[in-house]
């Protein structure tokens, strides 16, 4: 009992966590997407709102879970909540590789800034903490749900990384590839989704 308890305490805590942390990194790059007009930017901002969604998921599973009437079915309930964490991932790449692909077809200017560029900084540095934490306490409380919202976070990290990697071109070669880095970032997406959606089907199938 007191054990299980615990279990709800660190699950809800991470959630919790996980949601006021993208809901600000979210925030600040729609903020600065919109400014800079990035595709990429905004791409990563739309992947942010995502991760908030994820720490939603992970709360309302764990506390379906933890309810008398889900309390028999708490681990399905907990593999079903990142079975949906991976379906969104897929639904918004899929999006995200069209709008990258038209952008190829119809480029816009970005205009980045330095502020943006310390923005994007933070974000990647910030994400990679929150991911570590993430995955730490899934592994530690058994829980499917919280690593695989780390692992979109810390993949998360990564796209930010390639965001601020084509802003920095542009910057100092006038070499616009964000249309380019999006397409990767969509396939990445995409891919990670892929992957924690079939190790949950197998572990239902087998």
């Amino acid at each position: 009992m007191v054990e299980n308890l615990t279990h709800r305490k660190n699950v809800y805590k991470a959630g919790f966590i996980a949601i006021a942390i993208n809901l600000c990194l979210a925030a600040f790059k729609i903020t600065i997407g919109l400014i800079s007009n990035s595709l990429a930017i905004m791409s990563d901002a739309i992947h942010g709102v995502i991760d908030t969604l994820s720490g939603i998921i992970i709360v309302i599973s764990e506390k379906l879970g933890s309810t008398h009437k889900f309390k028999k079915n708490h681990e399905k309930i907990e593999h079903y909540g990142a079975l949906l964490i991976a379906a969104i991932i897929i639904i918004v790449g899929i999006h995200l590789l069209i709008e990258s692909i038209e952008s190829v077809i119809e480029p816009e200017q970005p205009e980045y800034s330095a502020p943006i560029i310390i923005i994007l900084i933070i974000s990647i540095i910030s994400k990679f903490i929150l991911g570590r934490f993430l995955r730490s306490t899934g592994q530690k409380v058994h829980s499917d749900t919280l690593i695989a919202s780390s692992v979109e976070t810390i993949n998360d990290s990564i796209i930010s990384s390639a965001v601020l990697l084509s802003a920095l071109i542009y910057l100092v070669w006038h070499i616009n590839i964000e249309s380019y880095i999006s397409i990767i970032i969509a396939i990445i997406i995409i891919k990670h989704g892929l992957e924690l959606i079939f190790p949950h089907f197998s572990k239902h199938h087998h």
